[in-house]
């Protein structure tokens, strides 16, 4: 059997549940080489849909462990950010496929400055483990459709709790219960939002058919939903869709709004529900293509109300589906999923995967 997107999406809270039965075990050989030394900041090296997941989940690792917290794709990374890193920095690069080749070069850098180079990974036999001191599985396995979403909400999941148990083992906090009970409440609600969203999409099939230009927003762990969301669209749809930080986006790229464009909002159900409520309604005035998913009750064909929620930091991991489903089903009625011609002689020129993947993996499959 072929597994296609929704069949990812669907099951993913069952995926989530069965790493929930040993949680400690999972995220054991990352927390003892974060608890073997006293780490100032942690630095989280990634790319693509593992840079949209490490946003989501910084929040909660930053607010857990008590420490600066940062994103950097690995490109800046080994170009840029490589000659400031010191000793006490806990840099980890995350690659699912673990064969990008920017990865394995950001891995290659720390181990020239003689550093610990960290990969977490869904494959632990990949290209990334003959350039790495540690290889790290996130608990996946291996996703065969190229336009992930299982390993996004996992790994998500493997870096909150890698945050609740390593601030356990340091005295820092005893967040375990909670994140685990968080978690798995999340996933129950992960359901209820892919329902939602099934009902959402045949109200506005044809709104969603006809997305060409695409702004999705969100803040706190929901600007990696907004990236993730912009990203999967962009992707699987292909339209120009792009990913803001909730009040950012005013300061400039609202300018460039018009009738013609579709917008999403995310509502994080925390202090900031106002704002995003506000920037719905004012989104509202310029296009009729303007959507939300809150835990607010709006009556409204355009609005996803989720009312049973979890605490912000979680929210993400049942929001996600919303974006994920909607890629997969206009990708699949539009039959878009493949790119245009040329985009494959680009790679040809310069790919992003190392030749070992290509041999098992084409293009095409991306």
């Amino acid at each position: 059997m072929t597994l296609t997107m929704e069949n990812y999406i669907y099951g993913t809270p069952k995926v989530v549940l069965e790493n929930l039965k040993d949680p400690n075990a999972l995220v054991k050989d990352i927390v003892d080489a974060f608890c073997e030394k006293e780490y100032k900041q942690i630095m989280l090296v990634a790319s693509g849909s593992s840079y949209t997941a490490a946003h989501c989940a910084r929040t909660y690792l930053k607010e857990t462990l008590q420490i600066p917290t940062s994103v950097i794709n690995p490109y800046t990374f080994t170009n840029y950010d490589i000659h400031s890193v010191k000793e006490d920095d806990f840099v980890l690069v995350i690659s699912q496929s673990g064969a990008s080749t920017n990865c394995i070069d950001a891995l290659q850098a720390l181990k020239d400055k003689n550093m610990n180079a960290y990969v977490l990974t869904s494959d632990i036999n990949s290209d990334a483990k003959k350039y790495a001191t540690k290889v790290f599985d996130w608990g996946c396995g291996i996703e065969t459709v190229g336009f992930v979403t299982l390993g996004v909400v996992t790994l998500i999941v493997y870096l909150q709790l890698f945050a609740a148990y390593s601030a356990k083992r340091l005295q820092r906090s005893n967040q375990v219960d909670h994140c685990l009970q968080q978690i798995k409440k999340a996933m129950k609600i992960h359901k209820e939002v892919c329902d939602k969203t099934e009902v959402f999409i045949e109200k506005n099939y044809k709104r969603l058919m006809t997305m060409d230009r695409v702004y999705v927003m969100g803040c706190g762990s929901n600007y990696g939903s907004a990236l993730e969301g912009a990203l999967k669209i962009g992707e699987a749809v292909k339209v120009l869709a792009v990913g803001y930080e909730q009040d950012e986006f005013l300061h400039g790229p609202a300018l460039q709004l018009s009738p013609k464009y579709t917008a999403f909002v995310v509502d994080n159900n925390d202090h900031t529900s106002h704002h995003a409520q506000q920037v719905y309604k004012g989104l509202c005035k310029v296009s009729d293509n303007v959507f939300m998913i809150t835990p607010s009750s709006i009556s409204n064909k355009r609005v996803v109300t989720v009312e049973n929620t979890c605490e912000e930091p979680f929210s993400c991991l049942y929001y996600l589906p919303f974006f994920e489903l909607i890629a997969a089903k206009m990708s699949k009625d539009l039959n878009s999923t493949k790119s245009h011609p040329l985009y494959y002689e680009m790679n040809k020129v310069i790919d992003f995967r190392t030749k070992e993947y290509r041999k098992t993996h084409k293009e095409e499959d991306e």
